[in-house]
């Protein structure tokens, strides 16, 4: 028997995705920045505008009630947001305020608030406040699914997170939020893209997917003829990739399987690569969404699934054959 690889990787969303509006203001902030430090693979992708409707505190329960609601979707989701939050690091005798961020200006302003792209949990201290949270829906969606806030929803939330994908990126030399500073295809896309629903913005539309491996499982069988030094080799952990080669290699192979509109090379050679993982010989390779999320293309969907082992799957045997497998 001949010495087998394997290297099984799951793909998970480090920051909820942002819309190109909310890229504007967050491009410079060090705590995004810190929050997705690790992410090197981008997707710019495309969804109907979502929003919080029918928003109002419930002083009684001392919560945020809400819904979200998306254009097209016949889905509503309802919510319940408790004002005190353990991850803010809330006391139960806090005061907490909530601010609103309205999509338009013009909208009237008489509770129970609707037509909001985002909110934001202040606590008050004297004369004072003190940011503590801020909510997009998908912010709070993807807070809420990884368990990281308190917080009820009720409804298909998964029709809410389909993306339409634009293009796949990478920034390996530098953070995601300085790469897309200034890049002419992010640029190109909220240009030229036509919104999803007559006379909604594409800045409100077009989102930014920031990933981050969520691990990297390396499996190897030796046949009876092993090498000593490459058994203790992979028992020490010493033949294990570079974290930046298999960020190349993800790209690489998403836009194999995806073929986007907007990436003029489309690595038509893959799993042939002078900076994936090629070289490495490995006898299986696998990438999965471990996030609830869709990636739609001209040919299909990739779904990803909150489980172990993640959704959908690109899989390359032998360092030839790609091909995704559907989950279930």
């Amino acid at each position: 028997m001949n010495t087998r690889k394997s290297i099984v990787n799951k793909l998970e969303l480090a920051y909820a995705p942002l819309t190109g509006y909310e890229f504007a203001f967050v491009k410079k902030d060090p705590l995004i920045e810190l929050a997705i430090e690790q992410a090197s693979l981008y997707i710019i992708g495309q969804r109907p505008v979502i929003t919080f409707e029918n928003v109002y505190p419930d002083q009684s329960e001392y919560v945020l009630k809400f819904e979200i609601h998306q254009k097209g979707n016949p889905n509503i989701l309802k919510g319940k947001l408790p004002l005190i939050q353990k991850s803010a690091d809330c006391k139960p005798d806090d005061t907490i305020g909530v601010a609103f961020n309205f999509f338009d200006k013009e909208t009237d302003k008489k509770l129970p608030y609707g037509n909001l792209h985002g909110f934001s949990l202040v606590k008050h201290i004297g004369d004072k406040q003190e940011f503590l949270l801020w909510f997009s829906p998908e912010k709070l969606l993807q807070n809420w699914w990884k368990q990281q806030i308190d917080c009820e929803i009720e409804g298909d939330y998964k029709s809410f997170l389909n993306y339409k994908v634009h293009y796949v990126g990478k920034a390996t030399k530098q953070s995601i939020l300085k790469r897309l500073t200034g890049h002419s295809t992010f640029q190109d896309i909220l240009s030229l893209e036509n919104p999803i629903n007559y006379k909604d913005l594409p800045a409100h539309e077009i989102a930014i997917l920031c990933f981050k491996f969520q691990d990297n499982l390396q499996f190897q069988i030796f046949g009876d003829n092993a090498d000593i030094k490459e058994m203790t080799a992979s028992i020490m952990g010493e033949n294990f990739p570079k974290q930046e080669t298999i960020f190349l290699d993800a790209e690489k192979a998403l836009i194999r399987a995806m073929e986007p509109d907007y990436n003029k090379e489309l690595f038509k050679a893959y799993p042939k690569s002078k900076d994936g993982l090629f070289n490495d010989n490995y006898s299986y390779i696998s990438y999965s969404l471990v996030d609830p999320i869709t990636l739609t293309y001209n040919q299909g969907e990739i779904i990803g699934e909150l489980s172990y082992d993640g959704g959908d799957s690109i899989i390359i045997k032998n360092n030839k054959e790609v091909s995704l497998v559907k989950k279930g």
